[in-house]
């Protein structure tokens, strides 16, 4: 009882402080680095070909030595639109910003918004920009004419995680109280009609408390393709001259961008290996591939991830009191391992992050909370054992002040081996007592039975049958005792294989004798020939022998005395069924006690009250148990249960 409890407490309390560690981490994102890491891991589920109808123009090094220095006159990128409208391109995003007018050449804004009119599937990008450090937020926009002849606008802006890596976009974005605007992607997608069902057209409602604040709704993580360079790239220069196969922008999203370096925005991603960073313009063909496959991955609320790496943490609790603490070990590294590639999977396949820094932090602390729990219970236990000990040792006469203690700087190291010395001298003592017993009851029956026989060859004194019923009487006791000490101190490691068909049929030849004297019948069944068990034969035998005894006892002349052996799933079910007087239900238990016996008006005047105690020790050594049905009036019958040999099968 005792260790079922403490277990049980140690699970409550070991649960509890991993959930609260579990929550904390999860609410708080305070391991939102870590929670990256693993993020990051997914990318390699996630690489395959890149769409082969999203195509990026790229204003390129090669396009900057054809063309001149940056930035080009808009009639430069008019003459693009141009090429690409006679292209049948679907829709085209330009990742450039418009928003001041060319004052060098007036005719160039004039000639892009032709351009934007005729081909009418051109996206401008808008952008929210910081002009100075602490200035306040700024969202700029094409001029007039070209955001009135666009077919769409959409953000630019791509959000940096707290470790500095461009990992997804918001939906939806705005300063202040001002309308909430569609990302890029999103507005490339409307315009080529690719947009999922399932996204918003309308902007979400906020309230801002301050006007320029930029508000930011509906954050999703970019599912990326491969890294830098994966979209199929066409150089600025060549786009423009018409070096590019026939039907090459037929029917495809054309993403006009920069990649040159120091041209244009350039983002670290997790995708970026050996310091090559993204074009901006590239990340956008990543989010504009993963909107359009519904496959751009969504947070779960905080409360979700709290509850689940709650669940995730205390997990471990069910397994640990089970196993050894280096299977323990093992099986919270494996766990662990699991969490991980789980948390490291579902987002690739489930398009669902779920932060695991919580879970996975807890896990790695189930163990050494667990075994911090398990030695502090264990310690309680060995000083409670230990104060035991040294009563059962003060009761037996041992001087506790004189008894050695060890004393080591491992305190745990004492406890354990105090506890073992005092559990040495105690069962020392105790089989000193044993042998004690046993020889003196072994003594006993030498003289005890001499004196009987000397008393039967002198026949003159009229006290001698009291005397040889009084001697008899103590030289059955000992024997008694005898064998209940020889039952106790049975080695079960000693057992043998034997037929216990054979037990009962030897028990019952031996006390045919006593039946014959009260003409009482033995009635044998037996539905096996062979039923092998393992076990003392002699043990068994007299265990037997006492029940069939006490039945013979019990019954009446000419009686008869049943004897039944029968197997039942994997044990041998012996029932001895007498036909005494009974026995009341609520005396029953008191028969297999030591030196108990159930008094009544039919109890015989003589016993010792060991006889059932040696049967009830011999079943239970030998892993059965026996059991007593009864009412007043209609005998008894008393049912032994052994366990069958596991090899019975085999030949013999």
């Amino acid at each position: 009882m005792y260790f079922k409890l403490s277990q049980i407490n140690d699970r409550i309390f070991t649960a509890v402080i991993l959930a609260l560690i579990a929550a904390t981490i999860a609410y708080s994102a305070a391991f939102v680095r870590f929670d990256n890491i693993h993020y990051d891991l997914g990318r390699y589920f996630t690489f395959k070909p890149a769409p082969a109808d999203i195509v990026i123009v790229a204003i390129d090094e090669a396009s900057l030595a054809s063309i001149g220095r940056w930035p080009w006159s808009r009639t430069v990128h008019a003459d693009l639109i141009e090429k690409l409208r006679l292209s049948q391109a679907k829709v085209i995003g330009i990742d450039i910003i418009f928003s001041e007018r060319e004052f060098s050449n007036p005719d160039a804004d004039s000639a892009l918004d032709l351009a934007l009119i005729k081909t009418n599937n051109v996206v401008l990008p808008m952008l929210f920009e910081e002009p100075y450090i602490g200035a306040e937020l700024k969202q700029s926009v094409p001029i007039k004419d070209f955001s009135e002849h666009a077919v769409a606008l959409g953000r630019v802006h791509v959000p940096l995680d707290s470790d500095g890596i461009a990992r997804g976009i918001y939906l939806w974005e705005g300063l202040g109280s001002a309308p909430m605007q569609q990302h890029f992607a999103q507005a490339v997608l409307m315009a080529a009609h690719e947009l999922p069902s399932n996204f918003k057209l309308l902007p979400p409602k906020v309230n801002a408390a301050n006007t320029n604040d930029l508000i930011s709704a509906d954050a999703r993580k970019v599912k990326f393709l491969g890294p830098p360079g994966h979209f199929q790239r066409i150089s600025y220069i060549n786009a423009l001259t018409g070096e590019y196969p026939e039907n090459y922008f037929k029917d495809k999203i054309v993403l006009v961008g920069a990649t040159a370096a120091g041209l244009g925005d350039v983002l670290p991603t997790p995708v970026s290996a050996h310091m090559q960073l993204m074009p901006g313009v590239e990340f956008h063909a990543n989010a504009i591939a993963a909107m359009r496959s519904s496959e751009l991955i969504a947070s779960v609320p905080v409360w979700l991830t709290c509850l689940l790496s709650i669940m995730l943490a205390i997990i471990p609790l069910l397994f640990l009191p089970k196993l050894s603490p280096f299977k323990s070990l093992m099986a919270i590294l494996a766990y662990y391992f699991a969490v991980m590639v789980a948390a490291v999977a579902v987002p690739q396949f489930f398009n669902v992050w779920i932060p695991p820094a919580g879970a996975l932090i807890a896990i790695m602390l189930a163990y050494p909370i667990w075994s911090w729990r398990k030695l502090e219970s264990a310690q309680v236990y060995l000083d409670s054992a230990l104060k035991n000990l040294q009563a059962d040792l003060s009761s037996m006469g041992v001087n506790i002040s004189n008894f050695q203690q060890t004393i080591d700087e491992d305190l745990m190291r004492s406890r354990i081996s105090n506890v073992k010395l005092a559990s040495q001298k105690l069962h020392k003592l105790h089989g000193e007592r044993r042998d004690t017993l046993s020889f003196i009851s072994h003594d006993l029956r030498a003289p005890l039975g001499a004196a009987i026989m000397l008393l039967n060859e002198n026949e003159g004194d009229k006290n001698l049958p009291r005397i040889t019923k009084m001697l008899t009487k103590s030289l059955e006791m000992a024997d008694n005792f005898l064998q209940s000490s020889r039952a106790e101190m049975a080695d079960v490691t000693k057992f043998q294989s034997l037929d216990f068909a054979n037990v009962v049929q030897q028990a019952v030849d031996d006390i045919y004798a006593a039946a014959k004297v009260k003409k009482i019948k033995l009635n044998l069944t037996s539905a096996e020939n062979n039923l092998w068990i393992i076990g003392d034969f002699g043990l068994l035998q007299r265990a037997v022998t006492n029940i069939l005894l006490n039945a013979i006892k019990y019954s009446p002349e000419n009686a008869m005395v049943k004897v039944a052996l029968t197997q039942e799933s994997n044990n041998a079910i012996l029932k001895i069924t007498d036909a005494g007087p009974g026995i009341a239900t609520e005396k029953i238990p008191k028969l297999f006690q030591r030196y108990s016996r159930a008094e009544g008006a039919h109890q015989a005047p003589e016993g010792t009250g060991l006889g059932l105690y040696f049967v009830d020790v011999t079943v239970r050594k030998h892993q059965g148990g026996i059991a007593v049905e009864s009412e007043l009036g209609h005998g008894a019958t008393f049912i032994m249960t052994l366990p069958l040999e596991k090899t019975s099968e085999k030949d013999r």
